[in-house]
């Protein structure tokens, strides 16, 4: 059984902090409403439910309201309830010693993502150690779901009792789509993380890459959107970001909409192989090393891409 690990942000602060300000990137209506609510909800010290689509930020945002609560010295225990069995659930929720997470985690804030998904007879018996001694407990819970919890107790998948426990607080965070002003300001956020991080120079983001960002849907929200960047970054051997680079990561045609002369993920290989072998100076087998691949299938993959190594420098 997969077990809990308790994440000690006293070490990650900076880290943390970092992905906090993810949440609150941007000047649209519903992420300063965010912004302004970050204070209040890390000082309330009750219950909360955060709900949003996959991506929109709930996990750092847990993080970011325990860090400026009073718990914020302590730990912080983050368990998914999705694609967990019922036995998993329960060693880690409610099992001896120290009566699992519910007893390990006095005195800090313990994360339940994908609420949701807890079997209903967990439900019960989370209700009941709720209502039995919850001073005792001491435990700040932030729960998060990706579905209506509110729809799932009117169709019965739900405990009302345990909703109005975890939902004391409710907050849902928008969509990347309902807030597409803020697109250009995460971009930014990202590519200047990415460049700290990568020890690189400022990398310029062109206004044909704002155009593929700021047209996508991004059913990811924003994570998509930073695994986007991140993939197209390191893709990229000049000082600018382009939209073709947008669009061979994330799969797209060129606007004029005439099919490229290369599928794009045979693109994104080339251009893959091509960055490997700068990086290692073309020292082909410390790159087929770095690739996983044999020396022999990257030669043939040079020719076949006809790579030079004035092209990839």
């Amino acid at each position: 059984m997969e077990s809990y690990r308790p994440v000690s942000l006293r070490d990650s602060s900076k880290v943390t902090l970092a992905g906090a300000a993810q949440v609150v990137v941007g000047t649209s209506a519903p992420i300063r409403e965010v912004e302004r609510a970050l204070g209040w909800l890390a000082a309330a010290e009750v219950n909360l439910l955060l709900q949003g689509e996959p991506g929109s930020g709930k996990r750092v945002l847990a993080e970011a309201i325990h860090l400026q609560s009073p718990r914020g010295s302590g730990q912080f225990y983050a368990v998914s309830l999705a694609n967990r069995t019922d036995s998993q659930i329960e060693g880690e929720l409610f099992a001896a010693p120290g009566e699992g997470l519910l007893g390990d985690a006095r005195g800090a804030t313990l994360y339940l993502e994908e609420v949701g998904c807890l079997p209903m007879r967990l439900q019960r018996r989370f209700v009941r150690l709720l209502r039995a001694d919850p001073s005792r407990r001491n435990v700040r819970i932030i729960a998060s779901s990706t579905s209506e919890l509110e729809e799932a107790v009117r169709l019965g998948r739900f405990l009302p009792e345990l909703y109005a426990h975890l939902g004391l607080i409710r907050l849902t965070l928008p969509p990347l789509r309902e807030r597409r002003e803020d697109i250009v300001a995460l971009t930014e956020y990202f590519v200047r993380r990415y460049c700290e991080r990568a020890g690189n120079g400022a990398i310029r983001v062109s206004r044909s890459a704002l155009a593929e960002l700021t047209t996508y849907a991004w059913p990811g929200n924003a994570r998509e959107l930073q695994q986007t960047l991140e993939a197209a970054l390191a893709l990229t051997r000049t000082g600018e970001l382009t939209g073709e680079r947008i669009r061979t990561v994330l799969g797209r045609r060129p606007r004029r909409h005439v099919a490229p002369d290369v599928f794009p993920l045979r693109t994104l290989e080339r251009d893959y192989i091509a960055t490997v072998l700068t990086r290692c100076n073309w020292n082909q087998s410390l790159a087929a090393r770095r690739l996983g691949i044999g020396r022999n299938t990257l030669m043939r993959k040079i020719k076949s891409f006809k790579l030079e190594k004035s092209e990839a420098a």
